[in-house]
C-alpha cells in the first residue's frame, strides 16, 4: 500500500513538472502558434499515416514470431486483437497495466499468460536497445561531429554486447528465463535488426508529418527544417524517455517536453510545439483507428486443433 502511495506521488510530481514545462515553453509561443499558417499537404500526410500503420502491423508480426519460439502458433487477427487491446492499457498510469492486461487476453486465445508476457516484455527491452543504438548512432550525424563514425562503432558494439548478455542479465524474471530456453543465440540479433528498421520508419513518419504541416522544401523560413536523421533522432529520444517514464500514461507530458525540447532549437519554439502535440494526436489517433478496425471486423474462428488452442509441439 504504502509503495503505491510513493508510486502515485512520484507520479503526480513528474508529470507537473513536465505540465509546467510544457506551459511556461508554448504560452510565450501562443500568439505565433495562432498565427502559424498550416500546410495540410496531402502525400506526406498520407505516407506518414501509412508508415506509422505499417510499423503497428510489423511490431506484431515480430511478437507473433517470437510467440513462435515458445512453440505457439496463434493467428495474426489473433494476435492483432490481443496486442491492440491491451495496448490500450498504455493510457493507463504505470507499464503493469498492460502487461496484466495482455495476460487476460492471451488466455481467452488459448495463449500461456507467461510466453505471451515474456515474448512483449523481451520485445520492449529490445526495442529500448536498438532506440538508444539508433540515437547514439545518428546524433553526431546531426550535430556535424567529424566522430560519428567512431560513436556510432561504439554504440553497436554495446548494444550487441548487451543483447547477447540479456539471459544473464534478466536470468532472475521466471517467465524470460523460460522464453532464453526457447531461443537460439543467432535469433536475438535478427530480431534486433528488424526492430531497429521500426524505429528508422517512425522517424521518416515524423519528418513527413512535419512536412504535411509546415511545409517542405524552398528556402522559406516557414517550411519544416531538419534532416531526416534530425527528425529521426528526434522522434527516437523522446520515445525513449516516454518509454521509461513508467509513471506516465503512454509517456503523455514527457515525451512532449523531450520532443520539443529537441525540435527548438531548430524548428522554433512555436513550429516545435505545434508538430509535438500533433505529433501526438497523430500517433494516438491512428492507433485507436487501427486497434477499431481489427476489434470490429469479424474473422472467420480459427480450425481446431487436438490439444491445447494456439499451441503445438515444437
Amino acid at each position: 500500500m504504502g509503495r503505491a502511495w510513493w508510486f502515485r506521488v512520484l507520479q503526480a510530481v513528474v508529470l507537473a513538472g513536465a505540465a509546467v514545462y510544457l506551459f511556461r515553453v508554448a504560452a510565450p509561443q501562443w500568439p505565433a502558434i495562432r498565427a502559424r499558417s498550416l500546410a495540410w499537404q496531402p502525400l506526406p500526410l498520407a505516407l506518414s499515416a501509412l508508415l506509422i500503420v505499417a510499423n503497428l502491423a510489423w511490431m506484431i508480426a515480430l511478437w507473433n514470431m517470437t510467440l513462435r519460439w515458445c512453440a505457439v502458433r496463434l493467428r495474426y487477427w489473433d494476435a492483432a486483437r490481443i496486442w491492440f487491446t491491451a495496448n490500450l492499457a498504455r493510457f493507463l498510469p504505470g507499464a503493469v497495466l498492460q502487461f496484466a492486461s495482455l495476460a487476460l487476453m492471451a488466455t481467452r486465445y488459448g495463449v500461456s499468460p507467461t510466453a505471451a508476457t515474456a515474448t512483449v516484455l523481451l520485445q520492449q527491452i529490445v526495442l529500448l536497445l536498438t532506440g538508444l543504438i539508433i540515437v547514439a548512432g545518428f546524433t553526431p550525424i546531426v550535430l556535424h561531429q567529424g566522430w560519428w563514425q567512431g560513436a556510432f562503432v561504439v554504440a553497436l558494439l554495446l548494444g550487441a554486447g548487451i543483447l547477447l548478455l540479456l539471459p544473464r542479465l534478466t536470468r532472475r524474471l521466471p517467465s524470460l528465463a523460460r522464453l532464453w530456453s526457447q531461443v537460439r543465440p543467432t535469433q536475438l540479433p535478427g530480431f534486433a535488426l528488424l526492430l531497429a528498421m521500426q524505429w528508422l520508419a517512425y522517424g521518416a513518419a515524423f519528418r513527413l508529418l512535419a512536412i504535411g504541416l509546415l511545409g517542405g522544401g524552398g528556402g522559406d523560413a516557414g517550411v519544416a527544417r531538419g534532416s531526416w536523421g534530425f527528425y529521426i533522432t528526434a522522434f527516437t529520444e523522446s520515445y525513449l524517455a516516454g518509454v521509461i517514464a513508467v509513471f506516465a500514461p503512454a509517456g503523455l507530458l514527457v515525451r512532449e517536453a523531450a520532443l520539443i525540447s529537441v525540435l527548438t532549437p531548430v524548428l522554433g519554439g512555436a513550429d516545435a510545439v505545434i508538430l509535438a502535440v500533433a505529433a501526438r494526436i497523430w500517433h494516438t489517433a491512428l492507433e485507436l483507428l487501427s486497434g477499431l478496425a481489427v476489434l470490429t471486423i469479424p474473422m472467420p474462428p480459427a480450425p481446431l486443433h487436438p490439444g491445447p488452442a494456439g499451441a503445438t509441439s515444437p
